[in-house]
């Protein structure tokens, strides 16, 4: 690893241990990263450390160089012009998004890059004590009592930050209760922390459905997005190409193939990528 990727790691490194209270939980969320190498890495300490070690950190903080490069497809400029509104003013958006645009990936990224910022994914399993025990976990909070004690210490400690902002992922699969929780936590913390309730588009049908038929609670959640849905279905004409490029791919051949195999979803696109680029280097 050269040092100026070990300089990139660093960064990244510092921007995922400022998330936590306290450097020693930074530590303890990462697999056999100790305080101490935090604190080597932050100084520029380096001569003891090993390239596996750095390679090791790399992964677990959002280093992507070597890995997986972003393009500036129109859903990932979109989103992140998005996240960064609703991180700098406090807003609440809800974005419902077509399968295979690159959400989880754009999320993730934008988490990594950005302090204050705190990735959950939803899912089925998810009750309200347990969405909170995660939403304080991603935040670097260590607290658990009642969920009306947790969110209270969760809100508290938020409002402390500089420009936080609270990307939930997959909300579509989050059940009633949890989503009245998050309006709930949307409420408390208007203007003063950004949150991004993020789906497929079943999310937008399923609460419009809700207020339509006048679901109990549907109403409220409608209201703290503002009354409408951000919506994004489809990539752009020349997303496929952008992403093509930004991983080393530029056979045009290849490319043209690979726009019409992967029936304008990024997800099969990079798998298309991924095999292409492993036959090159095999070659």
């Amino acid at each position: 690893m050269t040092n100026e990727q070990k300089q990139q790691v660093r960064d990244a490194l510092v921007r995922y241990a400022n998330k936590f209270d306290t450097q020693t939980r930074a530590s303890e969320s990462l697999e056999g990263i100790s305080s101490s190498t935090i604190s080597q890495v932050k100084n520029n300490n380096w001569e003891l450390l090993s390239d596996r070690l750095w390679h090791h950190i790399a992964k677990q903080v959002g280093f992507f160089s070597g890995e997986w490069q972003a393009a500036d497809t129109s859903s990932y400029l979109l989103l992140r012009i998005l996240f960064s509104d609703a991180q700098h003013y406090g807003m609440t958006y809800g974005i419902a998004i077509g399968k295979g645009l690159g959400k989880t990936f754009t999320a993730v990224r934008y988490a990594h890059e950005h302090a204050n910022t705190y990735y959950i994914e939803g899912n089925e399993q998810l009750n309200r004590k347990s969405f909170m025990t995660a939403l304080m976990t991603a935040a670097g909070m260590n607290y658990r009592d009642g969920v009306p004690e947790m969110m209270q210490y969760f809100t508290d400690n938020i409002e402390q930050k500089e420009e936080p902002l609270l990307i939930v992922d997959d909300a579509h699969k989050l059940k009633d209760r949890v989503l009245h929780l998050l309006v709930l936590l949307s409420n408390s913390l208007a203007g003063k922390a950004g949150i991004i309730m993020m789906g497929a588009d079943s999310l937008r049908g399923r609460i419009i459905d809700g207020v339509r038929t006048k679901k109990p609670g549907y109403d409220e959640i409608y209201k703290s997005i503002g009354r409408r849905f951000i919506t994004l279905s489809s990539p752009g004409p020349k997303d496929i190409e952008l992403v093509c490029h930004a991983n080393g791919l530029y056979h045009e051949d290849i490319v043209t193939t690979i726009k019409e195999d992967c029936q304008n979803n990024l997800h099969l696109a990079t798998t298309l990528i991924q095999m292409n680029n492993q036959i090159g280097l095999a070659a």
